[in-house]
C-alpha cells in the first residue's frame, strides 16, 4: 500500500480548522497514514484532541511535534506568521508529505498523490485559479480586472522573472517530496525564511511563503489536477474570463472537488448559520457538518 503522509504546521490561532481539517483526511484514508502536528508554540488542548483522534482512527499514527519558529519576522497580511514553517519541512522531516493548510476540507483518500512522479519534481500542486483568472482578465478576456486580481496582476509582474507565471500554484496543498528537495540542493533556499520575507518586502508583494515556493521551485513543479484544492469549490471557473473549453476542465473541481480550499478572511470554522452565506453553496453547509462530526468526535468546545 501506498505509504501517506500528512503534516499540519501552525499556532493557537489555528488548532481548530486544522484539528477539523485532519479529521476530514483520516475519514477517508481507509488504510495506514502518518498523519503529523507540527505547532511553533505549546497549545494545551491539542493534546486531548489528538488523543480522541487516536481512539477514532487506531490506523493513523497522530504525532505532535513541536518545532523552533522565529516569531519576530516581520510577516504581514493576513496569513498566519506560523505559516512560513512550512518552509523548514526539509529539515524537520524524511519522508515525503503532504503539507495542508488548516482551512481546508478533504474529500476523498489522498494516497494517489503520492504516486511516484516519472519525472521526479520536488513538488507537486495546484495552479492558483485566481492567478489563473487574472491572466485571462490581463489578455482581454470578460470584464476588466477586479480589485483582487489587479493586485494579483501587479505583484506577478514584480516577479514575473523570478517565477514562472502560466504555473504559479496555491501553497495550501503541497505535496513535498522532501529526499528529492535535499537532493537537489534546495532545502537551504526553502527553508531560508528571512529571504521569503525579504522578497515580500523588497516588491511590496502580498504573500511570504507562496511566492517564495514558486521562487524556489521555479521549472519544477508538477501541476495536480484542479480538484487537489478548490478555493471555495472554484465557483470562478463557470464562467468569463474562463474560455469554455477550460470552463469544461474545471468542472471536477467545483462538482465533486478532493479538497475545498476556504481561503480569505472568511473563516467557516466561526460561522454559526451557513445559509447566511447563499454564494458560498453547498461547501460551507458541508464544512459545518463536518466540523460538528468532528468537534463531537475530538470534545471541543
Amino acid at each position: 500500500m501506498t505509504a501517506v503522509d500528512v503534516t499540519y504546521v501552525f499556532d493557537g490561532g489555528y488548532l481548530r480548522p486544522s484539528l477539523i481539517s485532519a479529521f476530514s483526511v483520516l475519514q477517508h484514508r481507509p488504510g495506514a497514514i502518518t498523519l503529523r502536528f507540527l505547532v511553533t508554540e505549546d497549545i494545551p488542548a491539542l493534546h486531548p484532541a489528538a488523543e480522541r483522534l487516536r481512539a477514532a482512527f487506531p490506523q493513523a499514527d497522530i504525532q505532535v511535534q513541536p518545532i523552533d519558529f522565529d516569531r519576530t519576522l516581520p510577516v504581514a497580511g493576513h496569513v498566519s506568521p506560523a505559516a512560513l514553517a512550512r518552509l523548514n519541512l526539509p529539515q524537520l522531516l524524511e519522508a515525503p508529505t503532504l503539507y495542508l493548510d488548516g482551512d481546508t476540507m478533504v474529500r476523498r483518500d489522498v494516497a494517489p498523490l503520492f504516486l511516484p512522479d516519472p519525472e521526479r519534481r520536488p513538488i507537486a500542486a495546484v495552479r492558483d485559479p485566481g492567478i489563473v483568472k487574472a491572466l485571462h482578465q490581463q489578455a482581454g478576456r470578460g470584464w476588466l480586472p477586479s480589485r483582487k486580481s489587479a493586485r494579483h496582476l501587479r505583484d506577478l509582474e514584480q516577479i514575473g522573472h523570478l517565477v514562472d507565471v502560466g504555473t504559479y500554484v496555491n501553497s495550501g496543498v503541497v505535496l513535498f517530496d522532501l529526499p528529492r528537495i535535499r537532493d537537489l540542493g534546495l532545502a537551504p533556499k526553502m527553508g531560508d525564511l528571512a529571504g521569503a520575507v525579504a522578497l515580500r518586502q523588497q516588491y511590496g508583494l502580498r504573500f511570504n511563503d507562496q511566492n517564495w515556493v514558486n521562487v524556489v521551485f521555479r521549472g519544477q513543479i508538477r501541476l495536480l489536477g484542479p480538484e487537489w484544492n478548490t478555493l471555495w469549490g472554484n465557483r470562478l471557473t463557470a464562467r468569463s474570463p474562463f474560455p469554455v473549453a477550460e470552463r469544461l476542465a474545471y468542472a471536477i473541481s467545483r462538482e465533486n472537488p478532493a479538497v475545498v480550499h476556504f481561503t480569505g478572511r472568511l473563516r467557516p470554522w466561526e460561522i454559526r448559520h451557513a445559509w447566511l452565506y447563499p454564494k458560498r453553496r453547498p461547501w460551507l453547509a458541508a464544512y459545518k457538518a463536518l466540523q460538528a462530526e468532528a468537534e463531537r468526535v475530538m470534545g471541543l468546545a
